[in-house]
């Protein structure tokens, strides 16, 4: 059982109250659970990018369908990081 928080967000809150994670599509009506039972990680979530065996994807749709089976999300902020190593790399051998 994962440990990620839910980011409930509330679609209808006249009605029983209708909720629904914006990270795993989770809809609750009611009470909103008190559970951090999502199965998406807020890195996954907000991922930028996937790095998969093979290299670096877009989305994580692009890498199943490129047959990559292990993927680590990519933060913004790590994808700049890279991509200015590389830039790096390239004036040096330039």
């Amino acid at each position: 059982m994962s440990t990620h928080k839910h980011q409930w967000r509330t679609a209808d809150p006249y009605d029983g109250s209708l909720h629904y994670c914006q990270k795993c599509d989770r809809w609750v009506q009611g009470d909103r659970p008190k559970a951090d039972d999502c199965s998406v990680s807020d890195a996954e979530h907000n991922g930028a990018a996937w790095l998969g065996q093979a290299g670096l994807y877009r989305t994580r749709l692009e890498a199943v369908q490129n047959g990559e089976q292990l993927l680590d999300p990519v933060s913004a902020d790590e994808l700049f990081e890279l991509a200015s190593k590389h830039v790096l790399e390239g004036c040096i051998h330039a």
